[in-house]
C-alpha cells in the first residue's frame, strides 16, 4: 500500500495532531508535547542568516524557570532527537572514547550561588544510551569535606560538575571541590577561615585510578590569595563552614601535547598552565596580563571553557568564553567568544578573532563554552543565557537558537553542535486512538534517541496474533502519525532504516476515540 494515499485522509488531523503541540505557562518558555512519548522538550526559536555546520544541538536544561531539568540533543528545526529522564545535569555533549562516539554528562546534585559547584558522577553512555562507566571519587578515598548544610553520608561522588573532557589518551580530566579550613587574615577574612579548593585530576576512566591530581590550595606560593581579592572580594565568605570562600573557582581543564595542563580560574580571571609537577610555568591574567603582555585588544574576565587549539613552537593558540560579567561585576562589557594566541618565547598575547553579535548584545553572569569545529566554524553555548550561537570562522553569525527567556531564569552549563549516530536499545513508544466521525485508527509513533531509521511500517488486526500489513509512512520528524481506515482493535508498529535490527516493534491497543 503507497503511504501517500491513507495519509491524505488524516492530512488536517496529521496537520494539527502529529506536529508536536506546544504548552507554555504564563511564566516559562514554551515547550513541546506527544501523544506517544512523554518527552517534552523546549521549543526552539531559531534563526539562520547562513548555511550551519552538520550536526545536532546538545545542552542541557536547568534553571527556575525551566520545565524540566534534562539533557536534549535536538535538531536546527526544533525536532526533538533524544531527552534524558529527569534530573540535575551538566556539561553534556559527545566525545571519543576507546575510538568509538560516548555521550558524557555530570549527574548529581548543583550546589546553587554562593557556591556554584556541585558533587557528583561523570555518567558515559555509549550509542545505545546505555551508561558503560560511571567515573567517581569519594570521600573515603581523597578525605572530601562539603559544605556543613549537607549530609556527607548521601553524597556518591565528589566530582564535579564544570569538566568531564575525554583526553586522547582516553582518560578523563575531571575538578572537585574540597572545603578546607585556610587562614585568611591575609585577605581581610578570619584566621582560622574557611575556603573551597579548586581540585583538578587526570583519572582512569574504567577504574577511576588517579593519574595526576593538583590543588590551588596546594600552591599558594605561585597562586597567592591576595591576587583575587580586587576580582572576587571576600566580603562574609570564609567565615565557617557552611559558606566557604570559593577563590579559585576552577571551571575548566585541557592538556597539551607535552602532558602538561592548561586551567582557567573564574575569579582569578586568569588561565594557568600546570606542569607535569604540579607547578605552574605561567598566567595570563585577563586584565593585568600576568606573565604576559597583552595586546590592545585582549581583555577578559570571569571566564570558562579555555581550550587549546594548536601548539606550533613556541605558540599555542587558546579559545575561551569571555563572560565578563559575574555576581561581582555585570552589564559592563557584552560576552564573546575569543580566540588567541600566546607566545611563550616574547611572553605576548595576541586577539586572533573575536565573535560577538553586534545586534544582540549578551551579558552572561555565568558558565558558557566556545567550540570550534571541524570546518573552522564556532558553536557558542551563553551559559545563563539560554541561547546558542553558530558563528563562521571570520566571525559572522549564521545561527541563534534560543530556548528560553532572552532575560534568564532557564540556563544551559554548556551547549555544543555534534553529529550523532543513537542506537537506542528500547523498544518505539506508539499511542492509538479510533476516531469514529472519519472512521479511521489513528497511530503516532516515536524512538527516543533513534537517528537511523527512515520508515514506519504500522500492522493492524482483530487480535495481536492476526496481523497484516495496514499503512507504511515516512519518519516526520520525532512523532509520525499514520491514519488507518477502520477501527482496528490491535496494531503493531516497526521501525525500519539501516543499522536497525529487524523486529524491533510494538503492539498497542487503540485508546478511546482520538
Amino acid at each position: 500500500m503507497k503511504p501517500s494515499r491513507t495519509r491524505n485522509c488524516c492530512l488536517l488531523a496529521w496537520l494539527f495532531q502529529a506536529a508536536p503541540a506546544l504548552a507554555q505557562s504564563a511564566e516559562e518558555w514554551p515547550w513541546q508535547t506527544y501523544k506517544s512519548n512523554v518527552a517534552e522538550p523546549p521549543s526552539l526559536n531559531v534563526t539562520k542568516s547562513g548555511p550551519t555546520s552538520p550536526g545536532y544541538l546538545f545542552f542541557d536544561q536547568n534553571g527556575g524557570l525551566a520545565h524540566n531539568y534534562s539533557l536534549f540533543i535536538m535538531s536546527d528545526d526544533n525536532e526533538l532527537i533524544w531527552q534524558s529522564v529527569i534530573g540535575d545535569y551538566s556539561a553534556f555533549r559527545t566525545q571519543t572514547f576507546e575510538g568509538k562516539p560516548v555521550l558524557t554528562y555530570f549527574n548529581g546534585i548543583s550546589l546553587p550561588e554562593p557556591y556554584g559547584w556541585g558533587h557528583g558522577i561523570i555518567q558515559i553512555l555509549d550509542d545505545s544510551y546505555t551508561s558503560i562507566y560511571n567515573v567517581s571519587l569519594t570521600a573515603e578515598e581523597e578525605d572530601f569535606v562539603t559544605i556543613a548544610s549537607l549530609d556527607p553520608t548521601q553524597l556518591v561522588s565528589y566530582l564535579d560538575m564544570h569538566e568531564a573532557r575525554i583526553t586522547a589518551q582516553d582518560t578523563i580530566l575531571v575538578t572537585t571541590y574540597n572545603v578546607t579550613q585556610y587562614d585568611l587574615s591575609s585577605v581581610g577574612g578570619p584566621k582560622d577561615g574557611w575556603v573551597a579548593d579548586s581540585l583538578f585530576y587526570e583519572l582512569d576512566i574504567k577504574t577511576n585510578e588517579i593519574l595526576f591530581k593538583w590543588s590551588a590550595l596546594a600552591h599558594v606560593d605561585q597562586i597567592p590569595i591576595e591576587n583575587v581579592v580586587d576580582f572576587y572580594p571576600i566580603a562574609d565568605y570564609g567565615m565557617n563552614q557552611t559558606i566557604p570562600y570559593g577563590y579559585f573557582h576552577i571551571n575548566s581543564i585541557d592538556k597539551f601535547d607535552d602532558g602538561s595542563y592548561v586551567i582557567s580560574s573564574r575569579y582569578y580571571c586568569s588561565i594557568f598552565k600546570i606542569l607535569k609537577d604540579g607547578s605552574v610555568e605561567w598566567t595570563l591574567q585577563g586584565q593585568t596580563g600576568g606573565d604576559f603582555e597583552l595586546d590592545n585588544r585582549l581583555s577578559f574576565s570571569y571566564q570558562h571553557d579555555a581550550r587549546i587549539r594548536q601548539e606550533l613552537g613556541n605558540t599555542v593558540q587558546i579559545s575561551l568564553f569571555d563572560n565578563a560579567n559575574s555576581d561581582v561585576v555585570s552589564y559592563v562589557d557584552q560576552t564573546k567568544g575569543m580566540l588567541m594566541t600566546l607566545n611563550t618565547e616574547t611572553m605576548k598575547a595576541t586577539v586572533d578573532q573575536e565573535y560577538i553579535d553586534p545586534q544582540d548584545a549578551v551579558y552572561s553572569v555565568s558558565q558558557g563554552n566556545m567550540q570550534q569545529l571541524d570546518d573552522g566554524h564556532m558553536v557558542m553555548g551563553y551559559g545563563s543565557i539560554p541561547k546558542i550561537r553558530e558563528y563562521t570562522h571570520d566571525g559572522s553569525v549564521v545561527m541563534t537558537a534560543q530556548f528560553g527567556p532572552a532575560s534568564g531564569g532557564v540556563f544551559s552549563y554548556r551547549a555544543y553542535r555534534h553529529p550523532w549516530i543513537g542506537r537506542p536499545q528500547t523498544v518505539p513508544d506508539a499511542f492509538a486512538c479510533l476516531n469514529k466521525a472519519s472512521n479511521e485508527t489513528r497511530v503516532y509513533m516515536s524512538w527516543n534517541g533513534a537517528t537511523e531509521h527512515k520508515l514506519w511500517k504500522v500492522f493492524a488486526g482483530a487480535s495481536d496474533s492476526s496481523l497484516s500489513l495496514a499503512i507504511q509512512v515516512e519518519k516526520t520528524g520525532f512523532e509520525t502519525l499514520a491514519c488507518i481506515p477502520g477501527q482496528a482493535p490491535f496494531v503493531r508498529v516497526e521501525a525500519e532504516g539501516p543499522s536497525i535490527d529487524t523486529g524491533v516493534s510494538l503492539v498497542v491497543s487503540p485508546q478511546g476515540d482520538c
